[in-house]
């Protein structure tokens, strides 16, 4: 039985419409008229095959069904023997009703060939020529509908897969929100108690000693003086402790610059499908944060122009610290260049380069590569 709404309904009316002018057409052919009652059946034969459309429950489909087949039964007995041919259409959704066994079901609609007398062999020979193709068109359209149904679940299934990453996603991002707001309030406590620890007890007591040597200053000269002595020591080792301290919370400059390059990088390989490596050899420590700037600004325009001409799977990015240079290359395995045309970016990274005293070498040969260098010390 179609379902209402599916394509399946819309082309079996298709098909039946397709019949019904063939036999409509033949019928006038031979006849060269069309009388009365030939309309009557026809009109009839509509309004019982779009009643099956309309039809909800299972039972009344069931009725129109036979009425449609008792109409064009009726019909190529008295009217039109070509009418027959609209019978193997009826008998395919009666019978996919209660039937699942496509074999049985196509014995039933070449059974009306056994009750074909000898003088309708041409009607006989081309119902079942009708009954065989309605068959395979049903059994053909059945396996497509079937196998949109399981694309339709599929693609279901995929979106609630995303779905669930993508709550799962967010989930962690707020998960990773939260770990670092926790961090830097425990970082805050830990300060704050560190302060109060090194330095409040430090201040505490030279603030006492300098009390005491004020209450002094008159009566005992010698001891205010020594007390007075004692706060500046206790004031000096206070303000060590406060610049061991800061010194201990300001991150080193090697860890900023190489910290912010790995993120960059990370965040690059997470956008496109290319590899990436980020090597580094010697002291990095050396390198000052605008020669770090210098290096990120131009990193990120040679992998921009990589993804854009290259066509490379690869992309490595080395940082060298020379005796007297700073040595950062970029090279891809894509297809290079032989002759090297100076655009806005590559002006611009010759430029960032100038302005700490640095010079940039393009190579195509092998892939394409950019070696920044810039001298230090």
């Amino acid at each position: 039985m179609t379902e209402r709404g599916t394509p399946l309904e819309l082309w079996t009316m298709g098909i039946k419409a397709i019949f019904l002018s063939y036999v409509v057409i033949q019928s006038y052919v031979s006849v060269g008229s069309i009388s009365p009652w030939y309309m009557l059946f026809i009109l009839l034969y509509l309004c019982l095959n779009i009643s099956i459309h309309i039809a909800k429950k299972v039972s009344i489909t069931t009725i129109v069904l036979l009425l449609s087949m008792l109409v064009i039964a009726a019909s190529s007995s008295y009217i039109q023997p070509l009418f027959l041919l609209l019978l193997p259409l009826n008998i395919y959704e009666l019978f996919t009703i209660y039937l699942r066994k496509r074999g049985i079901i196509l014995f039933l609609m070449l059974v009306p060939l056994l009750l074909l007398s000898q003088e309708s062999q041409a009607i006989s020979v081309t119902y079942g020529l009708v009954a065989m193709l309605s068959f395979l068109y049903y059994l053909l359209l059945n396996t497509y509908i079937s196998k949109i149904a399981d694309l339709k679940e599929d693609i279901e299934n995929r979106n609630e897969h995303i779905q669930l990453l993508t709550k799962s996603l967010n989930e962690n991002k707020e998960y990773i929100r939260q770990s670092d707001y926790t961090i830097k309030l425990e970082e805050r406590n830990r300060l704050s108690q560190e302060i109060h620890d090194k330095i409040g007890h430090s201040m505490t007591g030279a603030l006492i000693q300098m009390e005491a040597s004020k209450r002094l200053f008159t009566s005992d000269p010698n001891k205010s003086a020594e007390l007075l002595q004692n706060a500046i020591h206790i004031s000096k080792d206070g303000i060590e402790s406060i610049r061991l301290v800061l010194k201990n919370m300001k991150p080193p400059t090697e860890q900023l610059g190489m910290n912010r390059m790995k993120l960059f990088i990370d965040e690059f390989s997470a956008k496109h499908t290319v590899r990436t490596s980020l090597t580094h050899e010697g002291n990095v420590d050396i390198i000052t944060p605008i020669q770090w700037k210098v290096i990120q600004e131009n990193t990120q325009e040679a992998l921009t122009n990589a993804m854009k001409y290259s066509n490379a799977t690869f992309i490595s990015i080395h940082i060298e610290v020379l005796r007297t240079l700073i040595k950062v290359e970029v090279s891809d395995n894509g297809k290079g260049a032989q002759k090297v045309i100076k655009g806005l970016g590559i002006i611009g990274m010759e430029e960032r380069a100038a302005s700490v005293n640095g010079t940039i070498i393009f190579d195509g040969s092998r892939g394409f590569s950019v070696t920044t260098l810039i001298p230090h010390g």
